[in-house]
């Protein structure tokens, strides 16, 4: 959880960050030229002025304000997709553009530790499968509920993706794409006439929806982790109207604004895919030892065959062990991730007793949060204790 928290759900924030910035520069560059070794502050400096604005949005109710803003967002996000697989297929039928998908693997690198680092930039793409059971609780029929929308969301994510790929490909050589800063621009350039200016502030668009769904997510993660006492206590805030956990969202910001300088895009995408590959390592090997002894008897799990289970943890090794010995700088910033959250948990949460003074400073952290993001400890025996003294303070946002 402190690999998630602190690594792999912020460092995806500040992927999409990152692009936001990145694709809104690149529609600008008709009117204005930003100096190329200006564009790494750039790129992130705009993706901050946009991650800002929806983490407030986040410290308000998601039914009211988020959740009807993520609609929107979505629709975007159909209506490009849409309008670039047309038109690719356009291109292919009707005009017969071919030539790119002949000898597509030509000049391919086939060293093992790079193959390995283009899988992760490629599964990015389809990371958010395993959040489903983020929203379990609520689900009516989780048993039945779950398989179906894990296997029907990667489904329609993949026959998406491809033919999106395969329209691409219609139009921009494999040069094109290593090249362009921003793939769907390069595309909307050659195909869509004066439209095209419209596309990489669609996408950005798209993107706003992408980082509200993350900050949603990795903060109810966080928060979920304090209840549980695996994280810090003050973590367990919440604003006593909205129920937005209010710290364990703008930490999560901070943290993506914070990891969104240890390197460029395709740096980043690698340090998180490693963290989250070598969770999910441990998660299916914790996973196949309950099966194997009998210890999952929860009614409303369901049955996959052992098989299923054992090949994906098969191939989650690979995915670790290649990348530590053919590109071990990949490897040390999760591993040193990983093993900074297991001497948390060794020093902090393993212990059934503290010292005095750690439950102090926690005490005073956690009036000094209260006092300055109005939340209340979500404990309901005293909730309405908490919500007559935060009424005192005036403090509404």
């Amino acid at each position: 959880m402190w690999v998630s928290t602190c690594l792999s759900y912020p460092a995806v924030l500040a992927i999409q960050a990152i692009s936001f910035g990145e694709y809104i520069i690149t529609g600008l560059d008709s009117w204005i030229t930003v100096d190329e070794k200006y564009r790494f502050m750039a790129y992130r400096l705009v993706g901050f002025s946009m991650l800002w604005p929806l983490m407030f949005l986040n410290f308000f109710s998601l039914k009211k304000v988020a959740g009807a803003f993520q609609i929107v967002a979505t629709a975007v996000k159909l209506i490009v997709a849409s309008v670039i697989i047309f038109t690719g297929m356009y291109h292919i039928l009707f005009k017969h553009d071919t030539k790119n998908f002949e000898n597509s693997f030509k000049g391919s690198d086939w060293n093992a530790g790079n193959l390995v680092l283009g899988v992760y930039s490629g599964l990015f793409a389809y990371n958010g499968w395993d959040v489903l059971n983020f929203g379990a609780e609520e689900i009516e029929n989780p048993r039945r509920t779950m398989p179906i929308a894990a296997i029907s969301g990667i489904t329609i994510s993949a026959i998406v993706f491809i033919l999106m790929n395969v329209s691409y490909f219609s139009v921009l050589t494999v040069e094109d794409f290593k090249n362009s800063p921003a793939v769907a621009v390069t595309f909307a350039e050659r195909t869509l006439g004066d439209f095209h200016y419209a596309i990489p502030f669609l996408i950005s668009l798209l993107l706003i929806g992408s980082m509200n769904t993350t900050i949603f997510a990795c903060s109810r993660y966080m928060y979920s982790g304090a209840n549980q006492s695996v994280m810090p206590t003050p973590l367990r805030l919440i604003h006593y109207t909205s129920r937005s956990p209010r710290l364990a969202v703008f930490a999560e910001v901070l943290i993506a604004i914070c990891l969104s300088f240890i390197g460029n895009l395709d740096q980043i995408i690698s340090y998180m895919s490693f963290a989250l590959w070598s969770q999910r390592t441990c998660t299916q090997a914790g996973f196949i030892y309950f099966k194997l002894t009998g210890k999952i008897d929860n009614k409303d799990s369901f049955v996959v065959p052992i098989f299923v289970p054992i090949t994906f943890f098969l191939i989650c090794i690979a995915l670790l062990v290649i990348p530590i010995t053919q590109n071990y700088h990949v490897a040390i910033y999760g591993l040193s991730m990983t093993a900074g959250g297991a001497l948390i948990y060794l020093l902090f949460i393993y212990p059934k007793t503290l010292p005095n003074f750690l439950y102090k400073i926690n005490d005073k952290l956690v009036k000094f949060a209260q006092l300055i993001f109005n939340a209340v400890i979500d404990k309901f025996e005293v909730l309405e204790e908490y919500i007559e003294e935060a009424s005192v303070l005036k403090l509404k946002f």
